[in-house]
């Protein structure tokens, strides 16, 4: 049985997978297999996908599978993808990564496999950066600023720099660990359900809420070890970038909605709550500039129960005002 299953969902980006998968394999652990879930690629792209496995089989054929899921024309979605392939592995830990993105660090796994070997922790998070083509975008990493708020308590012993880490420091980050850089025990993953199936965006925010709420023992180390690669919303080249904003922030909501309701710990549903009420915010205000003032006045009014300010109540007045007058007056639009 291997120490890790490395999980590469890809769909429609063979170019994009040949990389993302030359930078798994260059890592100095060895004791990985790769599961790659092709998600219905379109069948032209097949013979690129083809060419791209015989090639990696004839080095790790022994620890390489290749499942190809049935074409739907959005496919089944990130969350079934990743599950199908964590159904599919044998490691005792699962590792995931973006077919766009890449691991820039080839001692990610060793290091990993240290702490985790040492600790028995159940989730290890490091880094990564977010880029637009060849450009790196501003702005902070992912969780940059944990490992200075941890030091103070010290290394885990035998841990490879790793830091212990809580649900209350890490509910304290304006990010979160992407799943890029995380490494869960496959059993905790299987234990909370995985990823949910229904949800389409952000659900790599749902899988880490529940994740650090079920664990036992959370480690992070700093490294940065991946890249993000941002979506070009210019073009339809992702799942991601092909929803519309509405139906992201709906997404989103699904996925808060779950950390006010089931989550143990008291900081997760704080968040939970903060974040909807952001979420509900910006729903209102986008249904406002369209002049959609029933919607606009709905979801003020849900912010501002979610997250009451003077500023929400005058708003959420406002728009249910303007919805009464034109629902009121005919002719008004």
């Amino acid at each position: 049985m291997p120490f890790f299953s490395v999980i590469l969902a890809t769909r429609d980006r063979p170019g994009l997978f040949a990389e993302a998968l030359r930078s798994v394999l260059e890592q100095d652990h060895a004791d990985f297999e790769v599961i790659v879930v092709n998600d219905g690629s379109r069948p032209e792209h097949r013979p690129t996908y083809e060419a791209v496995l015989a090639e990696v089989g004839e080095r790790r054929g022994d620890r390489l599978q290749a499942h190809w899921l049935v074409h739907r024309p959005r496919g089944h979605g990130q969350s079934y993808a990743l599950n199908f392939g964590v159904s599919q592995a044998t490691g005792e830990y699962v590792c995931f990564l973006d077919d766009d993105d890449l691991w820039t660090d080839p001692d990610h796994l060793a290091r990993a496999a240290g702490a985790l070997s040492t600790t028995r922790a159940d989730l290890y998070m490091a880094n990564q950066t977010a880029w637009r083509g060849a450009v790196q975008a501003p702005g902070p990493i992912w969780i940059e600023g944990l490992a200075a708020m941890l030091a103070r308590r010290g290394v885990v012993p035998g841990g490879g720099g790793a830091l212990p880490v809580g649900v209350p420091d890490l509910m304290g980050l304006s990010g979160f660990c992407h799943v890029n850089t995380l490494v869960v025990r496959r059993a905790l993953y299987e234990a909370v359900g995985g990823m949910d199936e229904a949800i389409r965006w952000e659900c790599d925010r749902d899988l880490f809420l529940r994740l650090i709420d079920a664990a036992e023992r959370m480690l992070h180390h700093p490294a940065v070890v991946a890249r993000h690669n941002i979506p070009d919303p210019s073009k339809a080249a992702s799942m991601t970038t092909s929803l519309a904003a509405l139906e992201r922030w709906l997404y989103q909501l699904r996925a808060l909605d779950k950390a006010c309701l089931f989550a143990r710990h008291p900081a997760i549903r704080a968040h939970g709550r903060q974040h909807k009420a952001y979420t509900l915010k910006r729903i209102a205000e986008e249904r406002r500039a369209a002049k959609d003032w029933p919607a606009a006045a709905y979801y003020a009014r849900q912010a501002l129960g979610a997250g009451p300010t003077l500023k929400w109540a005058v708003f959420s007045a406002y728009c249910s005002g303007v919805a009464f007058l034109r629902g009121a007056l005919p002719g008004q639009g």
